[in-house]
């Protein structure tokens, strides 16, 4: 499944599943000498004037989708 791997990729791993444990260091080995560099999930997410709908989107809260459409 690492040829699948693509830039912006989340790669979710189940902490429960029997292989994980010793296959994790090879996955984080590989992608890494691709380039590849691993961040939190929660730094991906939008702090600021946003709003987490129930899919799972971030969509701008008003004030700020207002302040970017007139900065355009």
């Amino acid at each position: 499944m690492i040829s699948k791997v693509k830039p912006g990729s989340i790669i979710l791993m189940h902490n429960g599943a029997k292989n994980t444990p010793q296959a994790l260091p090879t996955i984080l080995q590989t992608l890494q000498s691709q380039g590849y560099q691993f961040v939190r999930i929660s730094e991906l997410i939008y702090k600021d004037n946003y709003t987490i709908d129930n899919a799972g989107k971030q969509i701008p809260n008003q004030s700020a989708a207002q302040k970017s459409s007139s900065a355009e």
